[in-house]
């Protein structure tokens, strides 16, 4: 066999095994087709099928690749899509309600490593794109929305809850400064998992663009006319400073998961992701060894 196809047949075995690996963490088993997706084009898809028939550190079941001794996942996987297909149904509500105001321009579903990987008590995290100069009432708009129906997660309740810890103004679309130092495969999967629920005008579109996905796709963008409301987002702005509670203000632009400006609002006390990569890169070293 010449030397380059040994190479890179070594080559897509790593790459199969690193996708595999990193959903084994979140208990997702995938199919061929899913594990193709997330190589990025990187191989062609019979090529792919040909190196899980041949590969030796997975196993295979009802179609789903997972790790040696992990069958069991298929089994949560089918009952969290069940669980997934339910907070959808609240997702969607909830994002055709804010959509009714002007400054929010696209609004998906986030935080579900794997499609329809929700869990049953889990809230349903948001990621919403606003207009420039209206992140600070939008995010007003929407947490009050949701508080004023009673679907805020409190510590006591989050199932079925809605999480809204993430905005960004849309002048701001490239999010490399939020990355971690070094590989941050969380926020990669993270940000290819997004799944759209609102979008105006090519907003989410000239996001993938700007942060390296589906470029093709992002056409010409229609230009954003906002009307100045520049004392009110400020009040905003303020009210909402004023009512932080003091753990999230003493993490804010101090930490990874907490990031206040006017142009990205992240409010994630827990994040996980240094956890996440340690646990993985261990994960990898010892299947490669």
């Amino acid at each position: 066999m010449p030397e380059s196809e040994v190479k890179n047949r070594s080559g897509l075995r790593e790459a199969i095994i690193r996708v595999i690996a990193f959903f084994d963490l979140f208990d997702y088993p995938l199919t061929a087709l899913e594990i193709s997706a997330h190589l990025g084009g990187t191989y062609l898809l019979s090529e792919i099928q040909a190196g899980l028939d041949t590969g030796d550190v997975w196993e295979q079941e009802e179609g789903f690749y997972f790790l040696p001794g992990r069958r069991e996942i298929i089994t949560t996987r089918q009952s969290r899509y069940n669980y997934s297909a339910r907070k959808m149904k609240i997702a969607r509500r909830f994002a055709r309600a804010f959509r009714l105001l002007p400054g929010v321009r696209a609004v998906a579903l986030a935080n579900s490593i794997g499609f329809y990987n929700m869990r049953d008590g889990s809230d349903i995290d948001f990621f919403i794109i606003t207009a420039p100069g209206r992140i600070w009432l939008s995010r007003l708009y929407c947490t009050g929305l949701a508080k004023l129906l009673n679907s805020r997660p409190t510590a006591a309740n989050k199932k079925d809850k809605i999480c809204l810890s993430f905005y960004i103004s849309s002048d701001c679309r490239d999010l490399k400064s939020l990355r971690l130092p070094g590989p941050d495969p969380y926020f990669d999967y993270w940000l290819s998992g997004l799944v759209l629920l609102y979008n105006k005008e090519n907003t989410y579109q000239h996001f993938l663009a700007g942060n390296g996905l589906n470029e093709a796709r992002a056409g010409a963008e229609a230009p954003v006319i906002v009307r100045s409301l520049g004392l009110l987002e400020r009040i905003a702005k303020i009210i909402q400073l004023k009512i932080m509670p003091s753990s999230l203000r003493a993490a804010m632009n101090n930490s990874d998961g907490v990031v206040v400006n006017d142009q990205v609002l992240k409010f994630y006390q827990s994040d996980r992701r240094r956890e996440i990569l340690e646990k993985y890169e261990k994960k990898i070293h010892n299947l490669l060894a």
